[in-house]
C-alpha cells in the first residue's frame, strides 16, 4: 500500500540533505534554479517505493517523488543530478511528446510494468537530456544514459534518438510520467503546477537562460536553442508534415472496396449466390527526391530522415515505399527498406514535372507522393491522376503547385525527429 508525505514528515537529517541537493543543483545550473525550486517533494512510502525512485522521478503537475531510503543513500551530487535531470525532461514537455501517446490513454489504471515503447521513449528523453547536463561540476551518474552510451549523436532531439533506438531498448531508471505522460503507481493525484504557471515557469526560464549565455557564455548549446524556441516560436514544421503524410496515408487506409478473390463471410446466408467482401488498401507511397544541383546533401539528407521516420512510425517504411531521384530528368526508381539507404542520382537542372509523371507510372500506382524539393522548379498543371500529393519544399523562396498540399521546411538539426 502507497503513502503519501510531505517533506516535512522526514528526519531532519533527511530534510537537510534534500535542501542542500536542491540548493547544489541551483548553484551549478543557475539558469535552471527556478525549475528545481518550483519541484513539489512528495515522500512516498510502502512497497511500490523501492528500486523505481532511484531517479527521483517525477510527474506532470511538477510533484518530485522521494524515497526516504533513496534520499538517505545517494550522494547529494547524484540527487542533484537527478533534479536538474527531471526538470528537463518536465521543461522540454516529453509527456506530451511520447510518440506512443494515443496507443497509451493519460487515465489508463497505472501499471506496475512500462510497455517497451515507454521504456524505449525514456531513454530517447535521457539521450536529449543528458548531452546537455554539464554545468559545474555535475557530472552523468552510471546509472543514467548519455548518446554515446548509445553509440549516437549528440545534440538530437529525444524524437530523434526514438527513430534510431531499437523496440527491446531499456533504461536503468525510471524517470515517472513526467516522462511519458504514462501514470505510475506511485503518482498522488494531488493538484500541482497549473498549465499557466508551467508556461510562465517556462519563459522565466528561457529568459534566465539567454541573459546568463550573455554574460557567462556557458549554456549548452541545446539549452540555448530551446529558450529561443520558447522566446521566440517558429511553426514546427517536422509536426506540419509528419501530420499532412499522415493524413494522406490515412485517407487511402480508411478506403474500402468490393473484392471476389476472397469470398464474404455472409455467403452461408445465401449459398447460390457469390457474394464479395471488403477489401482495405495497404497504401502505396512514392517519394521523388529533387537532386539537383541546388539541393545540398544536409537538405536532403535532413528531409529523408524526417519523411523515413514517419513513414516507419505507420508501419510504411519496409513495404511500399518507392524513391526517385529527379533533377531534369527521372531516373529508376529505387524499392528501398529505410529512406535514408537511397542512393542519390542527378546534380543538373530541375523539373519536378519528370518525377511526378514517373511516379504517376509506377505500378502499382502510388496513393500518395512526397515531393522534397527546392520549389525552383517548373509544375504541372495538375497532379497524376488519382494521387495524393504532399511537398516538403526546402526553401520557402520556392514555390508550390496550388493542387498540392505545401509544407515549408526548415534546415536546422539533424535529421529524423518525429
Amino acid at each position: 500500500m502507497t503513502a503519501w508525505g510531505q517533506i516535512h514528515d522526514l528526519a531532519p537529517e533527511l530534510r537537510q540533505r534534500w535542501a542542500a541537493a536542491r540548493v547544489w543543483a541551483a548553484h551549478q545550473a543557475p539558469y535552471l534554479a527556478t525549475a528545481v525550486l518550483a519541484l513539489d517533494p512528495v515522500v512516498v512510502t510502502g512497497e511500490t517505493a523501492a528500486p523505481d525512485l532511484r531517479g527521483f522521478p517525477a510527474d506532470p503537475d511538477w510533484h518530485v517523488y522521494i524515497d526516504p531510503d533513496v534520499l538517505a543513500g545517494t550522494e547529494l551530487p547524484v540527487i542533484g543530478f537527478w533534479l536538474l535531470h527531471q526538470v528537463t525532461h518536465l521543461l522540454r514537455q516529453h509527456a506530451a511528446r511520447f510518440p506512443a501517446k494515443a496507443e497509451a490513454p493519460e487515465h489508463a489504471v497505472p501499471s506496475q510494468t512500462r510497455t517497451p515503447q515507454q521504456q524505449r521513449w525514456n531513454l530517447a528523453g535521457d539521450a536529449e537530456i543528458n548531452d546537455d547536463l554539464h554545468a559545474g561540476e555535475v557530472a552523468v551518474p552510471a546509472e543514467a544514459v548519455t548518446p554515446a552510451d548509445l553509440a549516437l549523436p549528440d545534440g538530437w532531439t529525444a524524437e530523434q534518438y526514438w527513430d534510431a533506438l531499437s523496440a527491446d531498448s531499456k533504461p536503468q531508471v525510471d524517470c515517472g510520467s513526467g516522462a511519458d505522460g504514462q501514470q505510475r503507481p506511485w503518482d498522488c493525484g494531488r493538484p500541482g503546477l497549473s498549465e499557466i504557471g508551467k508556461q510562465m515557469l517556462g519563459r522565466d526560464v528561457a529568459r534566465r537562460i539567454l541573459e546568463h549565455q550573455k554574460q557567462r557564455g556557458d549554456v549548452p548549446e541545446g539549452w540555448q536553442r530551446w529558450a529561443q524556441d520558447v522566446l521566440e516560436p517558429t511553426v514546427n514544421w517536422r509536426r506540419q508534415l509528419a501530420a499532412a503524410v499522415r493524413r494522406g496515408v490515412a485517407d487511402v487506409a480508411g478506403r474500402v472496396d468490393f473484392t471476389y478473390r476472397r469470398p464474404s463471410r455472409r455467403a452461408a446466408a445465401v449459398p447460390d449466390v457469390v457474394l464479395p467482401s471488403l477489401r482495405q488498401p495497404l497504401p502505396q507511397v512514392a517519394m521523388v527526391l529533387d537532386t539537383s544541383g541546388s539541393m545540398s546533401d544536409d537538405m536532403l539528407a535532413q528531409a529523408l530522415g524526417e519523411v523515413g521516420g514517419v513513414l516507419r512510425s505507420l508501419g510504411l517504411g519496409r513495404r511500399n515505399l518507392r524513391v526517385i531521384c529527379c533533377d531534369a530528368q527521372a531516373y529508376e526508381h529505387q524499392r528501398v527498406l529505410d529512406a535514408r539507404e537511397v542512393r542519390l542520382s542527378g546534380g543538373g537542372g530541375t523539373d519536378m514535372g519528370q518525377g511526378l509523371a514517373a511516379a504517376g507510372e509506377l505500378r502499382p500506382r502510388p496513393d500518395l507522393v512526397i515531393v522534397l524539393t527546392d520549389g525552383h522548379t517548373p509544375w504541372p498543371s495538375r497532379a497524376p491522376e488519382g494521387v495524393r500529393v504532399v511537398v516538403g519544399l526546402m526553401d520557402s523562396e520556392g514555390r508550390s503547385p496550388d493542387w498540392a498540399t505545401t509544407v515549408i521546411v526548415g534546415t536546422d538539426r539533424a535529421a529524423g525527429s518525429w
